[in-house]
């Protein structure tokens, strides 16, 4: 989220050095991190499977217009999808969009993968009983999440900013079926259907758009494969 951290969670490294260790954490052992270093045809041939979810981390500010015109467009069309696992980001958790995407993932592989027993787990079993407004709450209230979190941050290379102008959405796939995630949006976005062995070309044709629609171009890409 591109705001100014009021003493929230700190930002995340948009790298499998730092995703992977804390997905470790919180009890999730199953699934790891690789880079993505291009959507071309013959690089994606190179990502293993199964293909779980795509973190894609990119400059806020210049997408958000666009971004916003494609969620308006799905209410209009009356294609808001029910059954996925969904909050909205909350200011006062701060800077945690990265962790954000990476729990919309987990949480929507929930019958897919083994989500361990751990801290994510713990959590993840108390928001499915809660109201969307009331997970982000619930997140930042998780005392066990955060240390976690926490850690992870202060581990990383690079110097926490005042301002984060970088933003964090997943793609994943649920079921058989693509959903773009993003909790500044106010829903999931379906982007038709996928496999595993698909999933990280599938998505590629949204994330092109969104790159051929922004100026600055310094976007990163991680792959949430199963083990």
């Amino acid at each position: 989220m591109a705001t100014k951290s009021k003493g929230g969670w700190q930002a995340l490294e948009s790298n499998p050095e730092t995703i992977n260790p804390f997905l470790k954490k919180i009890g999730v052992t199953d699934l790891e991190c690789v880079d993505v270093y291009s959507f071309d045809q013959e690089m994606l041939q190179f990502i293993p499977t199964p293909q779980l979810a795509l973190i894609l981390c990119f400059p806020s500010a210049e997408a958000r217009a666009f971004l916003s015109k494609q969620y308006e467009e799905v209410e209009k069309n009356g294609k808001r999808p029910e059954g996925v696992f969904f909050m909205n980001q909350s200011e006062e958790i701060g800077n945690a969009c990265g962790t954000f995407a990476l729990f919309h993932s987990l949480a929507n592989l929930e019958n897919r993968v083994n989500l361990g027993k751990g801290k994510f787990a713990k959590w993840f079993a108390k928001a499915k009983l809660v109201k969307e407004d009331e997970r982000s709450d619930l997140l930042s209230e998780d005392t066990d999440l955060a240390e976690a979190h926490e850690e992870t941050a202060e581990e990383g290379d690079t110097e926490q900013p005042d301002n984060v102008d970088y933003h964090f959405i997943t793609y994943v796939n649920k079921d058989g079926q693509l959903y773009e995630i993003d909790s500044c949006a106010p829903f999931p976005r379906p982007l038709g259907a996928t496999t595993d062995a698909t999933m990280i070309q599938d998505a590629s044709v949204a994330v092109k758009e969104l790159m051929n629609n922004v100026q600055n171009l310094s976007f990163s890409a991680m792959a949430l494969i199963g083990k």
